[in-house]
């Protein structure tokens, strides 16, 4: 009778590693990501920056926020940050090959003098981050980017 029990046991505990072997690596293997976005131009326009985002993924990216940041300018005035988590206007998701743009407008006219760090990240909640700093040149409404 111990026999039986000691070999049930054998069977139940092979059993189980057959089945994590089996299934395992489907439940508790590396997250993998189809997804991938890509910050294609950042522009210098009248008053503004403007940034492109290109989802460069094999799937659409869910919950993508866009940040802009231009900071500096004479006497570190030129202070501006806009961020983008979607809205009724250009929704939450970015379906593969489709471009966002994003424009600092929304947060203010840039008009002032002297050079500028211009920081912009995309993120989704299936993607990597991916962040670009610039330089940049503000001469009264006129922004370059360097």
């Amino acid at each position: 009778m111990k026999k039986n029990r000691l070999k049930l046991r054998i069977f139940g505990l092979i059993a189980v590693l057959i089945l994590l072997m089996t299934f395992g690596p489907i439940c508790i293997g590396e997250e993998t990501t189809e997804t991938e976005l890509e910050i294609d131009g950042v522009v210098g326009h009248i008053g503004a920056v403007v940034v492109a985002v290109t989802n460069v993924g094999d799937t659409a990216a869910e919950d993508i926020t866009i940040t802009i940041s231009v900071e500096g300018g004479i006497l570190g005035q030129i202070d501006i940050y806009h961020e983008c988590s979607g809205c009724s206007q250009c929704g939450t998701t970015l379906d593969p090959g489709a471009i966002k743009t994003e424009s600092t407008l929304e947060e203010g006219f840039i008009i002032g003098f002297g050079q500028v760090e211009i920081t912009v990240t995309a993120s989704a909640s299936n993607a990597d981050e991916v962040t670009r700093t610039l330089n940049g040149l503000v001469m009264g409404p006129f922004i370059i980017i360097t």
